[in-house]
């Protein structure tokens, strides 16, 4: 059958099944190096952004420290000297475009509290009764965890057209958890006071 010249039935042209299975075969890997390349692409271009990102952080002088996890790509923490986030397991706003995010094509705004926190648990459930209010009074659908977790509260931002968008939009999640920086810093403030008691 291989060796059969298709021919022609009135308007349809019979094709042997081989040639059938080899074109689909073909189509589908072009597809999916398509996605690969179209992925890397994005993957490279919010590593650039991320980069504007963390810029844009750092100037205003509020005392806003940024941090890339290394390698540096599309992935940072924003923290104030105050929450101990030096070597990235303190007190901090996070927020990345990795593998997962770009599959999903939305990614997570979050202010942690991590394990190198000394007093983590108590300070996610002074979080949570002091910063509820804020966050949910705010667009979108923010989450608050309590205990068994690093994430105090979390935001899962769709991706818009661009990369730079979306970044832009992952800004203004930052920016609006910058505003419970007085917050974090009164709860620092009492555990703090409570340890040395």
């Amino acid at each position: 059958m291989s060796g059969r010249v298709p021919r022609k039935n009135h308007n349809f042209v019979c094709v042997p099944v081989e040639t059938k299975v080899v074109s689909v075969v073909k189509s589908f890997c072009a597809s999916q190096l398509l996605r690969l390349s179209r992925t890397m692409e994005t993957a490279e271009a919010f590593e650039s952004e991320f980069r504007t990102l963390v810029g844009e952080l750092r100037k205003g002088g509020e005392g806003w420290e940024v941090r890339q996890e290394p390698p540096s790509g599309a992935y940072l923490h924003v923290s104030l000297p105050q929450w101990g986030d030096e070597d990235m397991n303190g007190i901090h706003i996070e927020t990345y475009v990795l593998g997962r995010e770009l599959a999903a094509r939305s990614a997570p705004v979050a202010l942690h509290c991590e394990s190198g926190c000394p007093f983590q648990r108590q300070f996610m459930k002074l979080f949570h009764e002091r910063a509820a209010a804020h966050t949910e009074a705010w667009p979108g659908n923010y989450t608050m965890q309590v205990v068994n977790s690093s994430t105090a509260c979390e935001i899962s931002v769709p991706f818009a057209s661009t990369p730079k968008e979306t970044v832009q939009k992952l800004l203004t999640e930052i920016r609006r958890l910058q505003q419970l920086a007085p917050i974090v810093d009164g709860i620092i403030k009492d555990c703090t006071q409570a340890e040395s008691a």
